[in-house]
């Protein structure tokens, strides 16, 4: 195996606001042959000066680097730290600690350098929790996009050495494998590959993991698909009732599809038809009618079920709209899928809490058709009763020092209930493009809800110029 360069990143609150970024670590293992390296953007929350402390940590808690202190100024202001042009940082796989004055908010991408490619990103989370959700994990499992192998990254986000455990997690709700438990200093993550471990039965399923009494811990979850593919998410620590996709397709011409898979947690049994899916075409839909999807069979404790366009030939092709999933009286997770099939690329991110009151969300990073081909598009949901009156601002990285560019941008949009308002960088005009932005523009968005109405948001990362592996990549806005 070559050995692998990465980090991880999550956030808790001690003293102050602390951001505990837990960059996706992948330690060598058999689900990859990949060299993986990782960057990470922190987008300052706060309305004033954030002094940002960042911590290092090998997989046993030793000191991997010197912390660093550094400062943001401002609501918006953007630090980006490329793990793999720090030479300060010898190569191997750890954990990154950032604490700060004020609020921050995070994104990671994993990338391998310098060979076919293979992307996952995914956001800081908001606490560490004593036990994490992971709707979907596999070993050694056939799909449309090559075999399945899960990585699972545990970080340590207490305030002591602790322990955790993988329970694997079967279709009918029963628990088929309970990893041995494994130590996490302070600060520290590992990584639990599947193919690793010889006991560990090959399948699907779907996960629970555990931190030992009065332990804390935050989870990202790697699940690989063939050579080059990798779909990043993080793990669920709350539950809800309503989970919203602002972007769900069936068989586009393209070959987009856009499983959602829902992981029970009620402590129940949700009956067939207790997961309601009620889909509204958008207008670049070629159906143009609403879809609306249960489940089939009962889906018990813990377990599963899964919406797959792929190949449920009930969902029709061409579809593409937003989502709601409702499980009323059950609280679940669910998490999106998106696969281009027949190629390599694929990505996931979470699906947004449908019940969330926040009027605030951020996105740490925006790219506008960079020279290397990297892009965002980023979909912005209104999970609110009315119309969303909203304030979109683009602030500019302070990488960015062209004069000629025009990087920041303010404007008004209003979002019409269950529909979404879609920024899309990735083109230079046309539907959903954003003129006003140079191309070769980057930075970061924050976007407000003037009127009350609750909203939330994720990204696409993509690199516009055709290539073999995987460039695609899809995460979750940070919401204040």
């Amino acid at each position: 195996m070559k050995s692998v360069f990465t980090k991880r990143l999550t956030l808790s609150t001690l003293m102050v606001m602390v951001l505990v970024l837990t960059a996706s670590l992948v330690a060598s293992g058999a689900a990859t042959t990949k060299q993986l390296s990782t960057n990470f953007t922190l987008v300052n929350l706060a309305t004033g000066t954030n002094t940002v402390n960042i911590q290092y940590y090998k997989p046993d808690g030793t000191q991997w680097r010197t912390p660093e202190q550094t400062t943001l100024t401002g609501v918006g202001d953007q630090l980006i730290r490329r793990q793999y042009t720090d030479a300060a940082l010898q190569s191997g796989s750890g954990s990154v600690v950032v604490g700060g004055s004020g609020a921050m908010g995070a994104v990671v991408q994993i990338r391998a350098i310098n060979q076919t490619p293979t992307s996952g990103a995914y956001s800081g989370a908001s606490a560490g929790s004593s036990s994490a959700n992971v709707p979907l994990i596999a070993k050694n499992q056939p799909s449309a996009s090559g075999t399945l192998n899960s990585q699972v990254i545990v970080q340590n986000t207490g305030t002591a050495a602790t322990s955790a455990s993988i329970q694997a997690v079967n279709a009918d709700g029963t628990v088929v494998y309970t990893t041995p438990a494994f130590n996490l200093a302070l600060g520290a993550a590992y990584t639990y590959d599947v193919t690793n471990d010889a006991s560990f039965p090959a399948g699907i399923y779907s996960a629970v993991v555990n931190a030992a009494s009065g332990g804390q811990v935050a989870v990202v979850s790697n699940l690989f698909m063939g050579t080059h593919g990798v779909q990043t998410f993080n793990a669920f620590t709350t539950k809800s009732q309503k989970w919203v996709a602002p972007l769900f397709t069936s068989r586009l011409s393209n070959n987009l599809s856009t499983p959602v898979t829902v992981q029970n947690l009620s402590g129940n049994t949700i009956p067939a038809g207790g997961i309601q899916m009620s889909c509204k075409a958008n207008p670049a839909s070629t159906v143009s009618g609403d879809v609306n999807v249960s489940n089939t069979a009962a889906v018990n404790n813990t377990a599963s079920y899964s919406f797959n366009p792929v190949v449920d030939q009930s969902i029709p092709a061409g579809f593409q709209g937003a989502c709601t999933i409702t499980t009323t009286g059950f609280d679940t997770v669910a998490f999106v899928q998106m696969r281009f099939i027949g190629t390599d690329n694929v990505a996931a991110y979470e699906a947004l809490d449908g019940t969330s009151t926040k009027t605030k969300v951020v996105v740490p990073l925006y790219l506008k058709r960079l020279t290397n081909g990297f892009a965002t598009a980023v979909t912005i949901a209104n999970l609110g009763t009315q119309a969303a009156t909203v304030n979109v601002t683009y602030k500019k990285s302070a990488e960015i020092t062209d004069p000629a560019l025009v990087c920041d941008l303010s404007f008004s949009a209003t979002i019409n209930v269950g529909e979404s308002l879609v920024q899309n960088h990735r083109i230079a005009s046309g539907a959903n493009s954003v003129p006003q932005i140079s191309d070769k523009c980057q930075g970061s968005m924050t976007i407000e809800s003037t009127n009350g109405q609750a909203i939330d948001a994720f990204s696409q990362i993509t690199v516009i110029i055709p290539q073999a592996g995987d460039t695609f990549m899809a995460h979750d806005a940070f919401p204040y």
